[in-house]
């Protein structure tokens, strides 16, 4: 999904559409395409949609169109999961925290320019702090939770969201 920082003031009809066209549309394509190849092969299957933890809370000031989608793709696998049961197709959707990826990396700049040059600790490890197992999560981290849902081990499992989330929903 897409992040761009921007309070609602000073947001545009473009850049709210901009977020909910990548992050919650893109999500609804690509299940809907899924979907219709799943129940072609008439094997059931599993969709994995990627939510956020911004999907059971608010985020922080500029993040609203961003809250907004991943509240969408909570509230998308859950009628998706509904609609396809019947077809033996589970949905579920993962709720990660922060995840070091290359976008943070982007907002990791931002924040050494907003700096100034001055001193500072690393954006990454400012926010990971607070989470209570105190460290950003990596890739890998969703990737064995997906794994997970994918896998047998979560048979009975459908319209849920996983939280992928250092204990971050917690405090």
């Amino acid at each position: 999904g897409i992040y761009p920082i921007k309070l609602v003031v000073d947001m545009t009809d473009e850049d709210w559409d901009r977020v909910l066209d990548v992050n919650l549309r893109g999500t609804f394509i690509g299940a809907r395409e899924a979907a219709k190849q799943m129940i072609a092969a008439g094997k059931g299957g599993v969709i994995i949609n990627l939510a956020s933890t911004a999907g059971f809370k608010a985020g922080g000031p500029g993040m609203a169109h961003y809250v907004a989608s991943k509240h969408g793709v909570r509230g998308l696998t859950k009628s998706l999961a509904v609609e396809l049961g019947p077809y033996g197709i589970r949905v579920l959707a993962l709720a990660p925290t922060l995840i070091d990826t290359p976008g943070i990396a982007v907002l990791r700049e931002q924040a050494k320019k907003a700096a100034g040059g001055a001193p500072m600790s690393d954006l990454l490890e400012q926010l990971a702090i607070r989470e209570p197992l105190g460290r950003a999560g990596v890739a890998d981290d969703v990737a064995r939770v997906a794994l997970f849902c994918a896998s047998d081990l979560s048979m009975l499992m459908t319209g849920s969201t996983l939280l992928v989330d250092a204990g971050d929903v917690a405090v």
